[in-house]
């Protein structure tokens, strides 16, 4: 991956095409795929801006397996070669600690030994862990993508170690992350990677993956929690995230020991996904066939969360959906029903903040939420 270009950032992926190490010495004749950082205030502060530089490029180079890494900086002039009437001596500052503070220890030095890298690991690279499930990709004559998802712990020394190469991406492009304690034997990693058959070689690049957290609940189980969750900006749009949380999502009712899945601190991109999913999941096994008007007991909505292991709140939100679904008409009286079960629930999330409020100013912000609710309801149904 090659992230920089001045302000903005670049961030490439290689594959070798021919597996040629001379044709491939500087990268010349590599499959080559560029992206941009969402991100970069983790590595150089709050402004994303590095001072005292002219024509800077940073380039962060990631094998697109492997993840080997070749790290390094290219500018025209440092503000310390300028000439300047200013009687303060200025300093340009620091672009490569900071970086390489993010970064796994096993950085290539140079760029040949990069682009060698590149072409040996296209051949030799198998991802580490236990693989879990595949789905097809596109077919051809000539080749053949398939995506498989790998599970793995950091009690594998070589999932840990590929763990270090990964974890950057997180910085990149989650708002707000940090890296996880690795020595916390309770995580877990599904990471997702394509397959290409071409020519009687088999290579793999890395798609995405997600953390989860296994929290412990009462009185013998556990509860699976999200925790980051990342498909690489080439790969987004394909339907690789539905497969990774759908994978997870069938862990978990698969297994006794987990009571259920739940998200930690999801982006408005992740709840569409996700909502999505669940949705399709609770409609093709006829989970709302019992509920009939918008008269939702505590116990149906605790019964059907436990049955199909979604948090509380996200199988409110499920039921809150099919509800509306089965409505035909706003004027009708199950939509002033509906109304007032959604609204109650969103004066419950919300007590505190509304009860500082005057009564005409509460009953505007939990209209206001309603209509944004049942908004986002009626989009999500839409790509159903």
């Amino acid at each position: 991956m090659r992230h920089g270009e001045t302000e903005s950032g670049v961030v490439q992926a290689m594959n070798s095409e021919e597996g040629d190490e001379e044709e491939n010495e500087e990268g010349e004749g590599a499959d080559v795929i560029e992206f941009h950082p969402e991100f970069t205030y983790p590595i150089y502060g709050e402004h994303e801006r590095i001072f005292g530089y002219k024509g800077l490029s940073i380039n962060l180079n990631y094998a697109a397996g492997s993840l080997a890494t070749y790290f390094n900086i290219k500018y025209t002039k440092r503000i310390e070669q300028m000439e300047s009437t200013s009687a303060v001596a200025l300093k340009a500052d620091d672009i490569d600690t900071p970086m390489r503070q993010i970064l796994a220890d096993s950085v290539c030095a140079t760029q040949s030994e990069f682009a060698q890298q590149v072409v040996r690991d296209t051949r030799v690279f198998r991802p580490s862990g236990r693989k879990v499930h595949e789905y097809a990709g596109r077919s051809s004559q000539t080749e053949q993508l398939r995506y498989e998802i790998y599970s793995s712990s950091f009690n594998d020394a070589e999932s840990a170690k590929y763990h270090e190469r990964m974890q950057a991406f997180v910085l990149f492009f989650i708002e707000g992350a940090q890296f996880i304690d690795t020595s916390d034997e309770r995580w877990h990693v599904y990471t997702v990677f394509e397959r290409l058959d071409m020519n009687g070689q088999t290579s793999y690049s890395l798609v995405g993956f997600s953390t989860v957290y296994n929290f412990y609940c009462w009185p013998d189980r556990k509860r699976a929690r999200i925790s980051q969750f990342l498909v690489l900006p080439p790969f987004q749009g394909q339907g690789h995230g539905s497969a990774l949380y759908s994978y997870i999502h069938a862990m978990v009712l698969g297994n006794s020991d987990y009571a259920d899945l739940s998200v930690e601190d999801p982006s408005e991109a992740f709840d569409d996904m996700r909502d999505r999913n669940d949705m399709r999941y609770l409609l093709k096994h006829n989970a709302f066939a019992h509920i009939k008007g918008a008269r939702v007991e505590q116990s149906a909505i605790s019964e059907l969360q436990h049955k199909h292991k979604l948090s509380r709140r996200q199988m409110t939100r499920c039921i809150e959906m099919a509800l509306l679904k089965m409505i035909k008409s706003v004027k009708s009286q199950e939509f002033g029903e509906f109304r007032l079960f959604v609204k109650r629930r969103i004066y419950a999330q919300n007590m505190d903040l509304l009860q500082a409020l005057d009564p005409d100013e509460r009953k505007q912000k939990v209209a206001e939420s309603f209509a944004s609710v049942v908004d986002g309801y009626r989009r999500v149904l839409s790509l159903l």
